[in-house]
């Protein structure tokens, strides 16, 4: 078995691009080599600023032989009349190297057909890698990706290098005019010069040497370990967390922590400001007491190594006292106007061209507020509103302007100096929540209804004016902003009629919308649906899923409820007997006529039976259903098997009287809406 190790080495690529690189080079090489039938073991990835690489242990020598069925024309154009071989299949069997006698008539994809069967040789592996990390490199995804000198090719940054080897043979093929070899460079300033390696050990010592870390794990642990004695050291603890870490990790090749300080005049600032100009601007690690409480000492971690640690120690002091001089400017500048203030220029401000200004959006929001309060919580509405009036006025301070990530942060500190209530300035800030999937929510129904309003108003917008997500396309987070919503309402217990409040949300609209409403409100619904699919499809079966929303989808604190006691009603011995039951209805409920029940009309005892079966487990169900039970529902529902299955056995449903037809119709009509209290379970896998 042979090893195959692998490296690009370029320019510096930009962190946030390197591990879902890496990533995916591995699930692209592992496809290639299945669709060539080569067996392999584990692909180990790398990735540093400077390169891309992974080792590949266990290759065979050469694919396996293997046996090529080619499908041909169907067998009735094969022959003529008398048996005689036809243009077609002769110029079939010419095309896959056999002879016509040679041909099987087999059953293929569309019907009986002629079949070649190939004795196909395996080759050698080195002859197939070339074309296999040739496409490999040329298809490595990047958010973006350049082009330089006269190239066609494209990659994250200019590639310098390329080390392909097979057993310390060179896989020999060419990229953006490199040709592969068996060399491979060391830190740009601490090792530059190209050396030749021979396998993966060599390679990674020689590195090591060469002042690279190669494996990013490794990296995270000098620095988490750096930063925890650095910062113990100084008296506190590292308090910008692993994020940076990662993010650090992939900045530099080997890494060189040191730690540094700055005035302490400038805590005067909120400690939200300094953290964020530390470590967004300049990746620096901040350091606290323990308590919370932010003191004048930072970790700085360099990629260049230098004979004296001081000097490289004030040139970042000197630039950090720049960032947090402009800091504290932009906060002192900031404290002279009220967010009242500031919230008066949202007016001048576009939310979007076709949905208007920030003000007009602002607007929109307390609307929604007064529409959600009496599903959440009556005596929110006065501090959701006062929160609405001044949640996006911190977009236009200095602060934020300077340091994007702290809106709603910024908002909430600002509000909280001018004492506004502990409702208000809590929701401002938390009203953007969830930032992301796994992302925690507002903490106070006051921060949900103004996080759920904004949300509502952003979705309902754009698809009201053609701004819907398409593929990976979804500029303005709606997929996002759409879950936020759903776990706020299941969360929370928040039972909003989902219609309604789409409804409401482009009526608020009306202005703006450039398509119709009811078009858009059929899409709305679809999109909420989707993303409530896709959140729950790991939780439960999707046959579960699809029975319960094909029930309905309305009420997200009852779909929670109905798709949990449907799971656990399937468990039952019960189950199948209430599917097969609700099956056989909805299987001749075709059309469903208008009209009551008359029992005078039933001309069979199973008629009569049924009826009143069904009044009976409707009285036990309905009740249970009114009040949420949804598993009792369901197991009261289990009495009409057997008068179900009688009334089929007995009955002719489509009587030729118009009059009985119709009442049979409207009697499984009312069993079918009893069912669909809860599930459809025409959706439901029983076999």
């Amino acid at each position: 078995m042979s090893e195959l190790l692998f490296e690009i080495g370029c320019e510096e690529i930009p962190a946030g691009f390197i591990e879902p690189a890496l990533n995916a080079m591995k699930e692209r090489l592992a496809d290639s080599l299945k669709a060539l039938g080569l067996e392999h073991g584990e692909i180990r990835t790398f990735g540093t600023p400077r390169r891309l690489g992974l080792v590949l242990d266990g290759l065979p020598a050469r694919q396996a032989d293997r046996e090529e069925k080619a499908y041909g024309p169907k067998v009735q154009i094969c022959f003529d009349a008398d048996g005689n071989p036809t243009k077609a299949v002769q110029g079939f069997a010419r095309g896959q190297g056999v002879a016509v006698e040679d041909l099987q008539q087999v059953e293929g994809p569309k019907g009986r057909c002629v079949m070649a069967l190939r004795q196909v040789e395996g080759r050698p592996t080195p002859d197939l890698l070339p074309e296999v990390l040739s496409d490999l490199v040329r298809h490595v995804p990047f958010r973006k990706s350049m082009h330089w000198g006269s190239l066609d090719e494209s990659f994250a940054r200019p590639v310098h290098w390329i080390l392909a080897l097979l057993d310390g043979a060179v896989v020999p093929f060419r990229f953006a005019g490199i040709e592969s070899g068996n060399e491979s460079r060391g830190h740009r300033f601490a090792a530059p010069d190209p050396f030749p390696v021979k396998d993966s050990k060599e390679f990674f010592a020689r590195l090591e040497n060469a002042y690279v870390v190669v494996d990013a794990e490794e990296r995270r642990d000098r620095i988490r370990a750096a930063c925890e004695r650095l910062a113990k050291e100084a008296g506190g603890r590292e308090v910008a967390g692993e994020d940076l870490i990662r993010e650090v990790a992939n900045l530099v090749e080997y890494p060189f922590p040191a730690l540094g300080s700055f005035e302490e005049e400038f805590l005067l600032v909120p400690a939200q400001i300094l953290v964020n100009s530390m470590t967004s601007h300049q990746r620096y690690f901040p350091i606290d007491d323990g308590k919370g409480n932010l003191l004048p000492r930072f970790i700085v971690v360099s990629n260049t190594p230098v004979e004296d640690v001081s000097v490289a120690v004030r040139g970042n002091e000197r630039v950090l006292r720049a960032r947090l001089a402009d800091a504290r400017f932009f906060y002192r500048e900031d404290r002279k106007k009220t967010l009242d203030d500031f919230a008066e220029g949202l007016s001048r401000v576009t939310f979007e061209e076709k949905l208007g200004t920030l003000a007009e959006k602002v607007e929109r929001i307390k609307e929604h507020l007064r529409y959600l309060s009496p599903f959440i919580r009556e005596d929110a509405l006065s501090p959701a509103l006062r929160a609405a009036e001044i949640c996006k006025a911190d977009l236009l301070t200095n602060i934020v302007g300077e340091f994007p990530d702290l809106q709603g942060e910024m908002g909430r500190i600002y509000a909280e100096l001018e004492g506004e209530e502990r409702e208000v300035f809590e929701a401002i800030e938390q009203h953007y929540r969830p930032r992301f999937a796994e992302d925690e929510l507002p903490k106070t129904d006051t921060a949900c209804l103004l996080a759920m309003a904004d949300k509502m108003d952003t979705i309902a917008g754009c698809f009201g004016v053609g701004l819907i997500p398409s593929g990976a396309a979804d500029p303005y987070a709606l997929r996002r902003q759409a879950l936020g919503i759903l776990r706020m309402l299941i969360d929370r217990n928040y039972r909003v009629p989902l219609s309604d409040w789409i409804a409401f949300s482009l009526s608020a609209l009306t202005s703006k919308l450039t398509r119709d409403a009811q078009e858009v409100a059929g899409d709305l619904a679809s999109f909420f649906e989707g993303r409530y699919r896709n959140m729950r499809k790991n939780d439960f079966e999707p046959d579960a899923i699809a029975a319960v929303l094909g029930a309905g989808f309305d009420v997200l604190p009852e779909t929670e409820n109905k798709l949990s006691a449907l799971t656990e009603f399937q468990k039952k011995e019960e189950f199948r007997e209430l599917a097969a039951a609700f099956k056989r209805v909805m299987n001749i409920l075709k059309e469903r006529p208008e009209g009551v029940i008359d029992p005078d009309l039933f001309a069979h005892e199973a008629e009569s039976e049924l009826w009143k079966r069904y009044q009976q487990v409707r009285d036990v169900a309905g009740v249970a259903f009114q009040e949420s039970r949804y598993l009792d529902s369901l197991e009261a529902m289990v009495r009409l098997k057997e008068p179900v299955d009688r009334f089929f056995d007995d009955v002719l449903v489509m009587d030729k009287d118009e009059q009985v037809r119709n009442n049979r119709l409207i009697l499984l009509g009312h069993l079918a809406d009893l069912f669909l209290n809860v599930a459809d379970f025409k959706k439901i896998q029983t076999d």
